[in-house]
């Protein structure tokens, strides 16, 4: 074989090796943003799965729905906690409804403090 010839399937195995490295490490930057973003969206959808339950819950403590009652006028119900577990909660609530200004004060060690609204 001539040593042009050789110099020549050298040259183009080169800029072919260059090409499949390129498109592979592409291909495997697509693949770990995928992941992340995978990886994302699944924390995100935790998050959200929650809210349902969450309304629910706010609407049974100021009112707008009734929880299970039993004989002694605690009210029940069944949450799940950051880990996804579920937890049995009794309560006995006083719901009032706020005044015109909307705030409401509670004491602490003798301090009337005003009531912050949860975020």
């Amino acid at each position: 074989m001539p040593p042009w010839f050789e110099t020549t399937l050298a040259i183009f195995a080169g800029i072919a090796a260059v090409f499949f490295f390129a498109k592979y490490r592409e291909t495997a930057a697509a693949l770990h943003e995928s992941e992340r973003m995978k990886h994302k969206l699944s924390k995100d959808l935790d998050r959200y799965r929650d809210v349902p339950q969450l309304r629910a819950l706010r609407d049974s403590l100021t009112g707008g729905r009734s929880l299970p009652v039993d004989d002694e006028g605690r009210e029940h119900l069944l949450i799940r906690d950051s880990e996804r577990k579920l937890v049995h909660i009794a309560l006995t609530k006083s719901a009032t409804r706020l005044s015109a200004d909307g705030t409401a004060h509670y004491r602490i060690d003798g301090e009337e403090r005003s009531l912050q609204e949860l975020d």
